[in-house]
This record gives structure tokens, sequence and C-alpha cells, in this order.
């Protein structure tokens, strides 16, 4: 396990942390941001929760009504997990996370890329005493990309433990395959006949035997992880909040397959880019490293 410390880090992964990805599926690499820099964040995203509020555009993950109709079951009582979509569009002061180039850089390594891509930013909140719970899934299963190349990194904002909502994550999951994509609030899956049929659904890692580690993260500092590994998070049970930018990285060079796959957050002809086309555009830019 890595040791978390309040030095900000430059420097690029070493070959033990490479390792410990390609078993695990995902790593702590240290702090990014410093104290000044993660105040400053704070600020930025209530800001744009306020704003994305009045507009109608704060989606609450456990809302049974951004999901499928086969898969809406009712929600967790008063329970939510708040999130806003590529703040990096619209809000400057968010790019020293989007467009970190020691993120992107790290992101580049682990995808075995010259360069990223940003695939989508995102702002989550669970809020004290009523940020609700996350089921296991991945992530790949969500997005229209034809490789599942890409990695998720994970800055905290407030540090994270397993009483203010951490994530949980089965290590080695990644290599497992594909699957099914799912409800996070309930777990209910669905896509069934669009996808092949060894395509099943997610496990409970409990009753599948399998260990499941959860992923603490100091504010300022980030957890990465492969599109491919199995992840939940926990309730925010305490008194503080937990608050975190998610910049999704992919790999440039992998293929669009848009609504073949998955409906995303912008049409194909928004991003105007074709079927098994690489990914690219205004919606997509290189990061530089």
């Amino acid at each position: 396990m890595q040791t978390v410390t309040d030095e900000i880090r430059t420097s690029a992964l070493n070959a033990d942390e490479l390792l410990e990805f390609h078993h695990k599926g995902f790593i702590r690499p240290g702090r990014v941001f410093t104290t000044e820099q993660v105040e400053m964040l704070r600020d930025v995203v209530e800001r744009a929760r306020v704003l994305q509020r009045g507009k109608g555009e704060e989606w609450d993950l456990l809302d049974p009504a951004i999901w499928p109709e086969d898969s809406v079951l009712p929600p967790e009582p008063g329970k939510s997990v708040g999130f806003l979509f590529n703040l990096w569009t619209w809000d400057e002061d968010i790019r020293i996370v989007s467009f970190n180039p020691v993120l992107a850089g790290w992101a580049a390594q682990l995808t075995g890329s010259r360069e990223v891509r940003i695939l989508e930013d995102n702002a989550l909140f669970k809020d004290p005493g009523k940020g609700g719970s996350l089921k296991w899934h991945q992530d790949y299963p969500y997005w229209p990309l034809a490789q599942p190349n890409a990695v998720t990194a994970w800055v905290a904002l407030d540090d994270v433990t397993a009483e203010n909502g951490a994530m949980q994550m089965v290590p080695g999951s990644h290599v497992t395959g594909e699957t099914l994509p799912a409800a996070f609030g309930t777990g209910s899956t669905y896509l069934q006949d669009l996808r092949p049929p060894t395509v099943r659904p997610i496990s409970d890692p409990a009753e599948a035997g399998l260990p499941v580690e959860t992923i603490t993260v100091p504010a300022g500092s980030v957890s990465m992880h492969h599109c491919l590994t199995w992840h939940a998070s926990l309730p925010n049970v305490s008194t503080i909040p937990r608050r975190a930018i998610v910049v999704r990285f992919v790999a440039d060079g992998t293929r669009w397959f848009g609504s073949k796959r998955y409906e995303f957050n912008y049409s194909d002809d928004e991003v105007g880019i074709e079927i098994g086309d690489p990914i690219g555009g205004k919606y997509f830019p290189l990061v530089p490293s």
C-alpha cells in the first residue's frame, strides 16, 4: 500500500506503481493540489452547483428518472449523490484539474499511449448525512468507446474516509471482462439485448468471495482506476461533506462507437465523429502532459 504525504507530486509513475496498477486496476499516486488550490476548487464546485441547480442541471445519480425504465426501482429514501457534467466546457477555474499535465501524464502511462484526451469531467457531492451509496459497477459499460483504454482520475476535495463515503474497489477485477451497466442506486442492470451474451451482470464481491479495498484519499490527492475495475462507494454517515472532481481520460486513437454502443451526453451529430473513427474534436480535446 502506498503512503500518502503532504508533498505535491509532479514525477512520473514508477515501475512499482505501474505494476501495481496492472495487478490491481487502481493506484493512489499521491497529492497533486495544494491546500490553497483545494480551497479554491471547493468554491468552484459549490458555485457551479448553485448555478446548475438553478438551471435544473444538477443530477442525482440515485434518481430513478435518469436510468432506463427497466432498471427503475424505488430510490434510497432521503439519500442522493449530486453530479455535474463537463465543468471544463464552461468554467475556466476547473481546468487546473481537467487539463492538469501531471494527471494527464499518469493517464498516458496507465493507458500505454503517447497522449490522452478528456472524455468528460464531473463534480460529485455526498452531503453530510445525506450522501447515498453507489452500487457495484464499472465505468466502461456507460461509455461510447470501442476499446476500454481509459482511466478515471478521482481528485478528493475533502479528506475521504469510510464514514463520509469512500469508494471501494475489487483488486484485479479489471481483467475479468466487461459487465452490464447498472443503475447506481439499485444495481439493476440493463442493455442485455444490446451486448454480447457473454457480458453478464456484475457480481456482489461478498457473495463471490472477492476481496474489497476501501479507498481513503486525503484532500488534494488522487486515486486512479482502470475503466473496467469494479467499484462502489459507501454512504456519507458523517458530519462533513465528500466532494470530488473526476476526470475521465481516454487514450488518443481510441475508436468512437457513439449511440451504437451507449447514448452519451452529446448526440452523434453534436460530436461529429463517424462510428469507428478515432475520438477527437472540440468535446474531446488532447491534454498536454
